[in-house]
């Protein structure tokens, strides 16, 4: 992908320069030579050739290359734009993938070391995930992961990052925030979520959460709301648990 946009730029670039180039040569010349006072009085002694529409043609053209340049640096900075959206969002679930969440993550953890503020981490895995998909089929599997993802971005903050960390897993990045405040958020994703599907089967998640601590790393940060998630697990699923 930054292959992509360093070519697309690189590309733009050159056709900007050398528009650039063309035209002060053109004005450099013409005005070195005094061309334009001799263009003008050989138009007035010739005007069965009509040559005055040269000038009016030369604008034109230079208004095309400006045109030219401006709509590829547009067409540019939305494809840009697009590529760069495609790479860092999960396809099913539209939340961002795992790519795009650890570059996130690095980013917060700098600001954390920094500036000292708090950051909390919640992991999300949904219970019971194989009997859905055992029972309902892959179809019912990917709503579910849908409905899930929907969930989390209608009740997280603005802020907030939530990703799909992997398979029926998901990672929500709360920067700025307390380890009282991220057990609330889950325990709010966790009622939320929970609902019967069909049948014996119900929706549930079990959700892991931790705070960062400038005393250990961004690895440490992780793998707390990992054992968390797990001890959530133990506990009997559906329920929050923290580090």
């Amino acid at each position: 992908m930054h292959t992509i946009k360093y070519r697309h730029k690189k590309n733009l670039v050159s056709d900007i320069i050398l528009l650039l180039l063309l035209n002060v040569l053109f004005w450099l010349s013409f005005g070195k030579m005094e061309l334009f006072e001799l263009l003008y009085e050989y138009s007035r002694s010739h005007e069965e050739l009509e040559l005055d529409e040269f000038i009016p043609l030369t604008f034109v053209l230079m208004l095309s290359f400006m045109y030219f340049a401006i709509r590829r640096w547009i067409d540019s900075v939305k494809f840009a734009a697009f590529a760069e959206q495609q790479a860092s969002t999960d396809s099913l679930t539209e939340l961002l993938n795992r790519r795009a969440i650890e570059y996130k993550l690095a980013s917060e953890w700098h600001r954390f070391i920094r500036y000292k503020e708090p950051f909390c981490l919640v992991i999300l895995d949904i219970d019971d995930f194989k009997k859905i998909n055992d029972n309902f089929g892959h179809l019912k599997g990917d709503e579910i992961l849908k409905e899930v993802a929907e969930k989390l971005d209608a009740n997280t903050r603005k802020t907030d990052f939530c990703a799909r960390w992997g398979g029926e897993e998901f990672l929500i990045l709360c920067p700025v925030s307390e380890l009282a405040q991220a057990i609330v958020l889950a325990e709010k994703l966790r009622i939320n979520i929970h609902r019967a599907v069909k049948g014996r089967i119900e929706l549930s998640a079990s959700l892991g959460v931790s705070q960062a601590d400038p005393n250990t790393s961004l690895q440490d940060v992780i793998k707390r709301a990992d054992l968390a998630l797990y001890k959530a697990k133990l506990k009997g699923k559906n329920c929050v648990s923290s580090d």
